[in-house]
């Protein structure tokens, strides 16, 4: 088995079987095959100038209805091409991460869990009887579109924002869950806030939507956007004090604060993330699918149960967002 990053994967999982974290929930139980390229696991920071690779928009708003860009739940549509297509081959190939604690990460036993980890394994149930039958193919946050279009996963459930730039360029489903971007500091730090982070070294993932975001505040000097292809890099650069701050969604901030305790979640909300399942353009039927999953993935419970399971300890109560489509 070859997975991407497996030397910082390996990190996550003995930190979480030292805290005693590694624990599979009921809807999740089971597993599904995890593959990837290799690719060198030192941590190579870019300064955000270097980078050629395109920037998705900086939030969700725009001229378009991030909420509302998905077309209505069914989950009737099983003989059209796409849904064929995944039924024929028997298995469900899902696009996530390795390294994200409470999301999508590999535990003590080499297996994927996580909120999203859940999520896959209901459409893997509804789709084929088997929640297991799902490989699992670890991406980058960069390369997620990109194994999209050429169709190297079916699926990719992984943190994954809607905003106007990305729906020219993959579907997704419905939104089902409301992330906030916001930023991971040392206690004591005095840092509340990207405009208290002037001049400093500020770390997000390449493709990520928070570069943009780091850029564009009015802070003066700004903050320096250091790339990294994986969370956990980030992680690795501020224990090493080589960054000040992490900034990225607050579900995946949650994780890593639960692995170092001298690591907190600050100030406000930077951007909403409403977070969606991407497929491949054009994929209607397996979209209208998926969100009819979805839709009775958080009638039933199961949405809950995961969400109590893995976020409700870091960050309280929660319930899922209101579904909105565009037909």
């Amino acid at each position: 088995m070859r997975v991407r990053g497996d030397a910082r994967a390996r990190r996550l999982i003995l930190m979480a079987a030292v805290a005693g974290l590694a624990m599979a929930t009921a809807a999740a139980c089971g597993s599904g095959a995890v593959t990837s390229a290799a690719v060198p696991a030192t941590v190579t920071p870019t300064p955000f100038a270097a980078t050629a690779s395109p920037m998705p928009a900086a939030t969700s708003s725009g001229s378009c209805n991030v909420d509302g860009s998905s077309v209505s739940p069914s989950t009737t549509v099983v003989n059209q091409s796409d849904i064929n297509k995944i039924k024929a081959r028997g298995k469900l190939i899902v696009g996530v991460a390795a390294d994200q604690y409470l999301t999508g990460y590999l535990n003590s036993a080499e297996q994927e869990e996580g909120f999203d980890i859940d999520l896959a394994h209901a459409i893997a149930k509804s789709l084929l009887g088997n929640a297991n039958a799902v490989q699992f193919v670890v991406v980058s946050t960069d390369q997620r579109i990109p194994d999209l279009q050429n169709h190297s996963v079916d699926l990719v459930i992984d943190t994954m924002t809607i905003n106007c730039e990305r729906l020219t360029e993959v579907d997704f489903s419905a939104v089902y869950y409301n992330a906030s971007q916001r930023l991971l500091v040392e206690k004591g730090s005095g840092y509340t806030s990207l405009a208290t982070l002037g001049g400093k070294n500020v770390c997000a993932q390449t493709g990520s939507t928070s570069i943009q975001l780091i850029q564009q505040t009015t802070a003066n000097p700004k903050p320096r956007a250091i790339e990294v292809t994986d969370i956990s890099d980030c992680l690795v650069l501020l224990e090493e004090n080589q960054v000040s701050a992490i900034s990225t969604d607050d579900t995946i901030l949650a994780g890593l604060a639960v692995q170092d305790p001298n690591l907190q979640v600050v100030g406000p909300s930077l951007s909403p993330e409403p977070y969606g399942i991407a497929m491949p353009l054009g994929a209607t039927d397996l979209e209208a699918y998926v969100n009819g999953v979805l839709a009775q993935y958080e009638a039933d419970g199961g949405w809950a149960a995961s969400y109590n399971h893995w976020f409700a300890p870091s960050l309280g109560a929660g319930s899922p967002p209101l579904a909105q489509y565009s037909d």
